[in-house]
């Protein structure tokens, strides 16, 4: 999927723009700037109607000061600001909108290793938003024609017009769409269209991968963990499915990222690789990342992808083997194994696997009510009554007022019959 929808237009880009010249040129944006830059704000107000943020002020905050470290350090009150907005999408993505506004989806967060990997993406984007990358590539196409492309092309996957009629925040396309692809392509958002799916074609591309790896040795970070990235993303490419409709999901462009990367590491910062002192990570993004992992994990389970979500519970129990939430969603990964297992020797050992974890989850936390719910599905399920009885009173005194509360006493009243 994101082989078809990335790079589909690639505009000549022949409008001269200069970048923000941080501290020596004073910058003012011009009224056209200015109307962009209004128009990409709508446009996010617009998305943000239908997405979900992941809500960590803890996580907001660290992110906040790994992007202002590779940040011009003054481009005047008139220039753009960096703000960074976390949404819950499992898919890889990060895009930055012209007046500064980066979105960073948990899936792609989920797959960094280290903050030298985070600098790496945010880098990019910082480059892109600096470098007015926007204007330069509108300057050379309409990028309307580029989201109804973007539109037609999903659609001729198999998807007839008719299944859109009245559809406008929902684009329904033959092949899956993560929640923020849907929004826009719905809602026909044709900035995020191009920052988000589209992208600024290769030149530019390249410039925002040349200018975010000098950001980040600038910053003090190893330049070897950005090839280490791109070559983790772009091996990993096929296996990820058709979720995959963003700019970072595609094999092609992680290929020119991983190749733009080696070319800087061998001509360019040859010597920086060999240094010693440079950061590569720090506790702060071990700390800030587990529960974006375990979260994101969540989100792959749901979307049907077990292997990925099974690399991400097996990294977050490795670093927090007591961490109950992990092992509720370790059980929800067996569960559904188990119902789509191809043998009885196989559905019955992932249905053991799927009690251990929700046994052990309830376990490590009896004030957690969640854990207790499965348990009483799974004994139910199993025939054991009693101790079906248990865990949904269990879970009931815990957590009275559930949206499913009234069908948990259904199941009370008949195993007491």
């Amino acid at each position: 999927m994101g082989a078809l929808l990335v790079g589909l237009i690639a505009v000549s880009c022949t409008a001269r723009v200069p970048p923000i010249d941080a501290g020596r040129t004073p910058f003012t944006p011009s009224p056209e700037e200015r109307r962009l830059w209004s128009e990409a704000e709508r446009e996010e107000e617009s998305l943000l109607t239908r997405v979900t943020i992941y809500e960590d002020p803890r996580l907001d905050e660290y992110l906040g000061r790994v992007a202002a470290k590779l940040t011009p350090g003054d481009v005047g009150p008139d220039g753009p600001v960096i703000k960074l907005v976390v949404l819950r999408d499992p898919t890889l993505a990060a895009f930055a909108m012209p007046e500064g506004r980066v979105f960073l989806h948990t899936g792609l967060l989920s797959r960094l290793e280290n903050e030298a990997q985070l600098a790496t993406i945010l880098g990019h984007e910082v480059t892109h938003v600096y470098e007015r990358h926007y204007l330069v590539f509108s300057g050379g196409g309409d990028s309307a024609k580029i989201l109804n492309k973007l539109r037609d092309t999903v659609t001729s996957l198999g998807t007839p017009p008719s299944a859109i009629v009245d559809r406008r925040d929902q684009f329904v396309g033959a092949a899956v769409l993560s929640r923020t692809a849907n929004a826009i392509l719905g809602l026909g958002l044709k900035i995020a269209a191009v920052t988000a799916i589209n992208g600024y074609g290769r030149d530019l591309e390249r410039q925002a991968d040349v200018g975010g790896m000098a950001a980040l040795v600038r910053a003090g970070y190893d330049p070897k963990e950005s090839l280490k990235l791109f070559k983790l993303l772009r091996d990993e490419a096929a296996g990820r499915g058709p979720l995959e409709a963003f700019f970072y999901g595609n094999p092609a462009r992680l290929q020119e990222s991983f190749d733009v990367a080696l070319h800087q590491l061998r001509k360019v910062y040859g010597e920086d690789a060999k240094r010693t002192d440079l950061v590569k990570s720090t506790d702060d993004f071990e700390e800030r990342m587990r529960a974006v992992v375990r979260e994101n994990a969540a989100l792959d389970i749901q979307a049907g992808r077990f292997p990925l979500a099974k690399k991400q519970l097996e990294r977050v129990l490795k670093a927090s083997p007591k961490d109950a939430i992990a092992h509720l969603y370790d059980g929800e990964l067996h569960r559904l194994q188990s119902q789509r297992a191809k043998s009885k020797a196989e559905r019955d050992t992932e249905s053991r696997m799927a009690r251990e974890s929700y046994e052990q989850s309830a376990a490590l936390d009896p004030a957690y009510p969640d854990p207790f719910r499965q348990l009483g599905l799974l004994y139910y399920q199993q025939k054991e009554p009693a101790q079906a009885r248990a865990a949904f009173e269990r879970y009931l005194a815990l957590k009275p007022d559930a949206a499913d509360a009234k069908r948990v006493r259904e199941y009370l009243g008949e195993l007491e019959r």
